[in-house]
């Protein structure tokens, strides 16, 4: 989930396919794959006891 987020944090680069595409989730992967839903697997691991969705990133 971490990873996720980071990288949805991370501003779009001008000329990339992503910039091409409309920004209406403000999530990279649906504006890169709308036909898909990474969340679903997240949601699997957690289901299958793997992890959970929250965490605590810590600055080293």
């Amino acid at each position: 989930m971490a990873c996720a987020d980071a990288v949805n944090r991370q501003p779009v680069l001008g000329g990339s396919f992503l910039a091409e595409q409309s920004q209406d989730s403000h999530d990279h992967f649906i504006n890169t794959h709308p036909d898909t839903n990474w969340e679903t697997c997240i949601d699997h691991g957690v289901k299958l006891g793997l992890g959970n969705k929250e965490y605590e990133l810590i600055t080293i």
